[in-house]
């Protein structure tokens, strides 16, 4: 029984040697050019394509793309000093109201935290919208809340107030237009 035992380490030892040699082989080389017009060999280049531009929000302070005057505006209340938040998803600035009344404040996000929002508003809770023509790439607006797209940076204004949001419609339109227009290219 020795032979079959030798036979049973033997065979599987070839194939392996028969696998591990193919794997080793060298590549076939290209036929270089010898003067046939039918061969031609030409070095393959990848295709550069330039990755879209993402804004660093991490060091961004979202506070310098709308100003406390203009926040004030858009609301139509006093607002207190703004509170500027930066992280890698998003750079944020909120301009709250005075405690003492009335109900106002405004947010402002950039950022992929920013398409997060609109995401989870249309697809989860599914609110209704509009979208507004001739802001950004792509504009979408809902009761206090607008959002715009300036390449692949998304931006967000929200409001908090009692009022009717249809008198915010318009003043939101103009707010996010002008923190589209202020934004690090």
């Amino acid at each position: 029984m020795p032979s079959t035992r030798l036979l049973a380490i033997a065979v599987p030892a070839a194939i392996a040697a028969l696998l591990l040699a193919g794997c080793s082989s060298p590549q076939p080389k290209l036929p270089e050019d010898a003067g046939d017009p039918g061969i031609a060999v030409e070095p393959s280049a990848a295709p550069s394509v330039a990755a879209p531009e993402i804004l660093d929000t991490s060091e961004l302070d979202a506070c310098t793309l709308l100003s406390q005057a203009e926040a004030e505006t858009l609301i139509g209340s006093a607002l207190t000093e703004p509170a500027s938040v930066s992280n890698s998803d998003v750079a944020s600035c909120t301009f709250a109201g005075d405690p003492n009344g009335p109900t106002a404040q405004v947010e402002l996000y950039v950022g992929s935290g920013a398409k997060q929002q609109l995401d989870i508003d249309k697809d989860q809770l599914q609110h209704e919208f509009t979208q507004p023509a001739g802001i950004g790439d792509e504009a979408w607006q809902e009761d206090g809340m607008i959002w715009a797209r300036s390449g692949t940076t998304w931006v967000s204004i929200r409001i908090v107030t009692l009022n009717d949001a249809a008198a915010y419609v318009t003043p939101l339109q103009s707010a996010i237009a002008t923190v589209l227009g202020r934004l690090p290219s």
